[in-house]
């Protein structure tokens, strides 16, 4: 990615000698990553139904489940028993105006999108509030990391699903039809799970 970055700088004007629509792809890419200015207020992506559907297809999560960065509700409204709250207090499904890193409440599951550059505190703390199981959807590259490395060690992951084609996230109100070019991933813990990590594929 860095040399990427280093080839087609973040400009207002775009060389003639580049290619329209990779740079296209590729300022999507360093939204998405955290590289680009224009990045979404807030890492404000809200997550396509497919990959709530998708998981649903897959776990179970009977009980009380907290979505703590609902934004607009895309993944709260699949939960007929669900706790929505969010940081922002623009067009919230829920609550709004909820720290999720300094609120505690205990639930039987808790299933988000993070925030990408805080998505280990907000594993961390899910795992201090659930009593089941925690559903992260995440940069596949969340499985890398040193510090990650202590996390999953003392939390094994209990399955990783990788999406086989990648998901169309794109800002909040973007109605373009176009897909991700960085690959996702839900994560899955599950209090007392003690085993292996299963990796499964999901192809939509």
């Amino acid at each position: 990615m860095q040399d990427l970055i280093a080839k087609f700088p973040i400009e207002n004007s775009i060389d003639s000698s580049i290619d329209r629509k990779n740079y296209t792809n590729l300022r999507t890419a360093q939204s998405i990553s955290g590289y680009s200015k224009s990045r979404a207020p807030m890492d404000n992506y809200p997550t396509p139904d497919i990959a709530t559907l998708s998981l649903l297809a897959r776990e179970k999560f009977d009980g009380v489940v907290w979505e703590p960065a609902c934004g607009s509700g895309n993944i709260a409204r699949h939960f007929s028993n669900c706790i929505a709250t969010d940081i922002r207090e623009d067009n919230i499904y829920g609550e709004n105006c909820i720290d999720f890193l300094k609120e505690y409440r205990e639930v039987d599951h808790i299933v988000t999108n993070p925030p990408y550059n805080i998505a280990q505190e907000f594993v961390e703390h899910s795992l201090k509030c659930a009593k089941g199981k925690v559903a992260m959807l995440c940069k596949l590259a969340f499985l890398e990391g040193k510090a990650r490395y202590s996390l999953f060690q003392e939390h094994p992951i209990k399955t990783v699903y990788v999406f086989s084609k990648r998901l169309p996230l794109t800002k909040e109100g973007d109605t373009r039809k176009q897909s991700s070019m960085i690959p996702f991933a839900w994560f899955i813990w599950e209090k007392g799970f003690k085993g292996k990590t299963t990796i499964e594929w999901i192809l939509t």
